[in-house]
């Protein structure tokens, strides 16, 4: 059979995986070698894939750290970046806040000062973790989400003062990191649903739409709590 004719037939078989396809076809009297250089899949090629950024991103609570800890305890590829631990490397969050006794993170400034160092891609699939993660000049963007009822439930477990509590529980209800969307423009996301799912089931969703090129699940379709917990 003509090497032409069996690069044919390979081509016709990928249509649905790849949107290109690089063959180097190596020919002699008899024999002959093929080398697949890259195949992309939506718009990534595998490469690519184990080389973004990855935003793990939500109201604080819905387990975020948890999925992200355990991402990288599976897969030694993987790399993990805090939104706080940047921001004090870079000099971009204030002191305690009195009221909420948390840490004022200027994710502008941040954002900006990425913005170069972040234009090379990373040696590895890296994580980045935090409730304003998806505001970081990142690939695509994964959002925890979580019952409010249970997500007071988990906030007081904590020790959190009540109006942390009730400000956070509510930012859920109304939409949560979703209220930011017009941020992130175009970037692929995932929604997870972690009020009952397993951290181990909620990293293989999370690898799998990883893995299949950043490719979307179905019509999107966010979580409407308000609906939920008036059912």
């Amino acid at each position: 059979m003509a090497v032409a004719s069996v690069v044919r037939i390979i081509t016709s078989l990928l249509p649905r995986i790849a949107r290109s396809l690089c063959i180097i076809v190596k020919s002699s009297c008899s024999d002959f070698a093929i080398t697949l250089m890259t195949i992309t899949t939506n718009g990534w090629s595998m490469t690519e894939l184990d080389r973004c950024r990855v935003s793990i991103t939500g109201t604080p609570g819905c387990g975020k750290s948890s999925l992200a800890q355990y991402a990288i305890s599976q897969r030694s590829k993987y790399e993990l970046l805090e939104v706080i631990q940047l921001a004090e490397e870079y000099g971009c969050i204030g002191e305690i806040d009195e009221i909420d006794d948390a840490r004022p993170i200027d994710i502008e400034k941040l954002a900006e000062k990425l913005g170069d160092k972040w234009n090379e891609k990373p040696s590895g699939t890296t994580f980045v973790d935090g409730h304003l993660s998806h505001l970081l000049p990142v690939d695509a963007i994964v959002i925890l989400r979580c019952n409010p009822e249970i997500l007071t439930a988990r906030n007081r477990e904590r020790g959190w003062v009540e109006s942390k509590i009730l400000e956070n529980s509510e930012w859920e209800l109304l939409g949560g990191s979703w209220n930011e969307s017009h941020e992130w423009g175009d970037l692929p996301c995932l929604e997870l649903n972690s009020t009952e799912q397993s951290v181990g089931a909620l990293f293989e969703e999370m690898g799998c739409w990883i893995r299949d090129g950043f490719k979307p699940k179905g019509p999107e379709e966010q979580i409407d709590w308000v609906s939920v917990l008036h059912e």
